[in-house]
């Protein structure tokens, strides 16, 4: 079963993987770094010289060819959500779980962001970015089994997700005949 985390840039989904990495078992995928490395490419690159479209179709690639099979923590990038198969790619491989970060923490997080680390913050500005991010907010609440708040320790927040886990794991073994 897979612990998908999803939630808006800066909302902890690679601090939450690395530390639950570190305390559990259970290995961890980042889409971003499968694209990365399928590509030969970072992302702010893809983005540049292809496009979203074309980023999101190859995220897209990345979760499916993910084995459904093993019990992964899968990093995604934050607007996985606006493809559709790929939240139905999720969804069907274990629970989603949305770190739900205010505007104000994700701009706080973010505001030391290099100049090319983020495409979508030069794309956009910091009003463009905050208005994606009000329009991602339904559609991450729709992909999600689980919204947990995000602000503040990170740490913390990795023990609850694992906690969020479990619970759901031990929930779809009860349902199962």
């Amino acid at each position: 079963m897979w612990t998908s985390l999803i939630g808006f840039m800066g909302s902890g989904k690679s601090t939450v993987l690395a530390s639950l990495q570190a305390n559990t078992s259970r290995p961890g995928v980042s889409v971003d770094g499968v694209v990365e490395e399928n590509e030969g490419s970072c992302i702010a690159e893809i983005f540049n010289i292809r496009g979203q479209a074309a980023f999101r179709h190859l995220e897209l690639k990345a979760v499916q060819d993910l084995d459904p099979m093993r019990n992964l923590i899968v990093d995604t990038g934050g607007g996985i959500v606006e493809t559709p198969a790929a939240v139905g790619v999720l969804r069907a491989n274990g629970v989603v779980i949305w770190l739900d970060c205010s505007w104000k923490e994700v701009r706080t997080r973010l505001k030391d962001a290099p100049v090319g680390g983020r495409p979508l913050i030069d794309e956009l500005g910091w009003s463009g970015l905050e208005d994606l991010f009000r329009r991602r907010r339904p559609l991450y609440a729709a992909a999600a089994d689980f919204r947990l708040q995000a602000d503040g320790d990170l740490d913390n927040l990795a023990h609850t997700v694992m906690l969020r886990s479990l619970i759901w794991q031990r929930h779809l073994e009860k349902s199962r005949p």
